[in-house]
């Protein structure tokens, strides 16, 4: 399996604080690695600095054995869906190309074609505030998707959501996941969801942070053991 994306020995300092550091890992082709953290360790502010928004660290992000500087390699998606209320659902999916300079009489035809994968067939023309929440994030969703970029990073997406539609999104996620080959990096603080969507976790703790342990998953993987070990590895040391 073929590395895209490898990061090496990251290291993000604020002000003379410590954030994390040694952060090193590879992503393959199609692969989903969940990250899991305790709460307030970084695990966002590592999202920002692979994806180019934050530019202040030290350490090395490769994509495709090139040096990446921009943001225009990652799609990034976050918890907060950031629909715009005076857009209808077509419009808000493809906002990313209208920055980009891409007309509408390009951009529509292939957010079109997505719909149905994404569920939202029928409801292109409603305004956020006639969404359920998980359409809402469904949208924002296919807004990252639509850019066409190779590695998707998620951040949370499904926090806001009640279990019942966080684990329809999840399952639905999985598949929209491999008909579309995407590789994404995934932040939650849900062990449940990591073990169900993902190939391999990677755990972070410590003060600064740390990788204290990357875990491969597979069919064979029992997950009611794992949890238990998950669990001790994210305990915070008082």
């Amino acid at each position: 399996m073929n590395s895209i994306l490898k990061v090496k020995n990251l290291k993000k300092s604020y002000q003379d604080k410590v954030i994390f550091e040694k952060i090193s890992f590879d992503l393959h082709e199609n692969q989903i690695i969940s990250i899991l953290g305790p709460s307030g360790i970084g695990k966002t502010t590592l999202l920002n600095v692979i994806s180019g928004i934050d530019k202040e660290f030290d350490g090395s992000i490769n994509l495709n054995s090139k040096n990446h500087q921009s943001k225009e390699n990652f799609a990034f998606s976050q918890s907060k869906d950031l629909l715009i209320p005076w857009k209808n659902v077509i419009d808000n999916a493809v906002f990313s190309l209208e920055l980009s300079g891409i007309k509408k009489e390009k951009s529509y035809p292939v957010a079109k074609k997505l719909m149905s994968d994404f569920f939202l067939k029928g409801s292109e023309f409603k305004y956020p505030h006639q969404l359920s929440k998980g359409m809402r994030q469904r949208v924002s969703l296919i807004r990252s998707f639509l850019t066409g970029r190779p590695i998707l990073l998620l951040d949370e997406p499904f926090s806001p959501l009640d279990s019942i539609t966080r684990d329809d999104l999840q399952d639905w996620l999985i598949d929209i996941l491999k008909k579309h080959n995407k590789s994404v990096v995934l932040v939650t603080h849900d062990i449940d969801e990591a073990l169900k969507i993902s190939n391999k976790l990677i755990i972070l703790n410590g003060e600064p942070a740390k990788i204290v342990d990357e875990i491969d998953i597979n069919k064979k993987t029992n997950h009611n053991k794992l949890k238990v070990k998950i669990r001790s590895l994210l305990k915070r040391n008082e």
